[in-house]
């Protein structure tokens, strides 16, 4: 009986740690996420045909020449990034518009996501794309340049916020940073008057 006993017992133990040798292992294989900084640069790489169809459906651009009521779907006119970290066109995308289009003179940034089968614009913003920053929601940060007349350039960074991206942080003036001591402040006169945007 008691050799049956500590047969169990042992068998038990044995099981347990090789339990939690499976648990600790699988805990050193599971890195940290490391976020990726994406710069963007000048380039106008040619533009996606599947985005190219979405623009046309959605009548910002249009790839027929006879059309001219609408701007061509043209690396001239018009850059496309993705927001969803390794997602593709197919589920969203960022449009870049030159200044002077549809009536803005400065940068346009429209922000597309499918919604059940369907494209619509979730963001427009007056301002232009700086840097992405890639998170664990799969949603990249977007770090976009604003034009005050007062100030110069704004940069704001702005976050998933579920269903649209919300800006939530000034993070440089004129290209120098915003001091740790004065990020309320500059916050409170940016962010609580935004008016780049939705």
């Amino acid at each position: 009986m008691s050799s049956r006993f500590l047969f169990s017992f042992s068998a038990l133990l044995l099981f347990s740690c090789a339990g939690e040798k499976n648990t600790d292992e699988k805990k050193a294989e599971e890195k940290p996420f490391q976020q990726e900084v994406i710069l963007i640069d000048d380039s106008r790489p040619e533009l996606d045909a599947f985005a190219v169809s979405v623009l046309e459906k959605m009548k910002i651009c249009s790839a027929i020449d006879t059309v001219i009521t609408l701007p061509p779907c043209e690396a001239d006119y018009f850059r496309l990034f993705q927001y969803q970290h390794g997602r593709g066109f197919k589920s969203g995308f960022i449009v870049e518009m030159i200044p002077g289009m549809f009536g803005t003179p400065v940068h346009q940034l429209v922000i597309i996501k499918e919604m059940e089968g369907q494209f619509g614009i979730v963001n427009q913003y007056l301002g232009r794309l700086i840097e992405m920053r890639t998170t664990e929601t799969g949603f990249n940060d977007l770090l976009i340049g604003y034009l005050d007349p007062d100030v110069g350039l704004v940069t704001i960074r702005h976050e998933w916020q579920g269903q649209k991206y919300d800006p939530v942080d000034v993070e440089e003036i004129n290209n120098h940073f915003v001091k740790p001591e004065m990020k309320d402040s500059v916050n409170a006169i940016f962010l609580s008057a935004f008016s780049a945007g939705y």
